[in-house]
């Protein structure tokens, strides 16, 4: 398995609590494998990308097993899980830190393919950048 990173939002300037994005980060890089300890098959690659443009675009990609169609639209609700373990807060959390922070977050998923997440968080105001 490969972590990779295509980090290209350099001197982007974003308005977030770097502690609770580094709790998002994790779980979106740690769920494949999750998904390999409840049967699933191990993803080969993980890549986490970044992009500006009028914001930042965080993009974490993997080719684990996917998410069932039947699955994918309840992935954010509380207490929902679709493994044999967990709590079901780890998404739901995840998609609650990435409003506070005024972004979106969105899932494509192909079964046997992979998932990806994309979160886009708007560019920091001026005046908040460089009280930074």
């Amino acid at each position: 398995m490969r972590l990779q990173r295509r980090l290209a939002a350099g001197g982007a300037q974003i308005a977030l609590d770097p502690d609770r994005f580094r709790r998002v980060i994790s779980n979106l890089v740690e769920n494949p494998f999750r998904a390999m300890n409840d049967g699933a098959g191990a993803p080969t690659r993980v890549v986490v990308a970044t992009a500006a443009s009028d914001g930042v675009e965080i993009a974490v990609e993997d080719t684990g097993p996917g998410i069932p169609p039947d699955i994918l639209p309840r992935i954010f609700e509380p207490l929902f899980s679709a493994k044999s373990f967990g709590t079901g807060l780890g998404l739901s959390t995840v998609k609650q830190i990435v409003e506070q922070h005024n972004g979106t977050i969105a899932v494509t998923s192909t079964v046997g393919q992979g998932t990806t997440v994309r979160i886009r968080l708007p560019a920091a105001r001026e005046d908040a950048a460089s009280a930074a």
